[in-house]
């Protein structure tokens, strides 16, 4: 499957309207690493530095944000080795070829699927 370029003019098909119960497991799977790295760094943070003040707070929102990023392409590569095995390869690269393109993400996947 190829990438599409301008799924927004042509009207792409969405696969979470065509594999609702994949969609949500995907969520599921990039939601929960994300989140639960930011609960660890946050306690993590509130015992190093109980009460910050703007300049520590701005220091680690950008650790807070890569973090989250981060989480989320682990959890995405979790859901994608598990569901490797049990659904077929072109149902699973619809989920992360179709829609907006991410330069470094969209060219890895293109060759993951390639």
């Amino acid at each position: 499957m190829k990438a599409d370029h301008n799924s927004h003019e042509t009207g792409a098909r969405l696969p979470c309207r065509e594999h609702p119960a994949l969609c949500l497991s995907l969520f599921t799977f990039m939601f929960v690493p994300a989140v639960a790295g930011e609960i660890a760094l946050g306690r993590w943070l509130t015992q190093f530095m109980p009460h910050p003040g703007l300049i520590a707070m701005l220091c680690f929102a950008p650790a807070i944000v890569v973090l989250f990023i981060f989480g989320m392409l682990i959890g995405a590569t979790i859901w994608l080795l598990l569901m490797k095995r049990f659904v077929h390869q072109n149902t699973l690269a619809t989920f992360f070829l179709g829609g907006p393109r991410v330069p470094i993400f969209s060219n890895l996947c293109s060759k993951i699927f390639a």
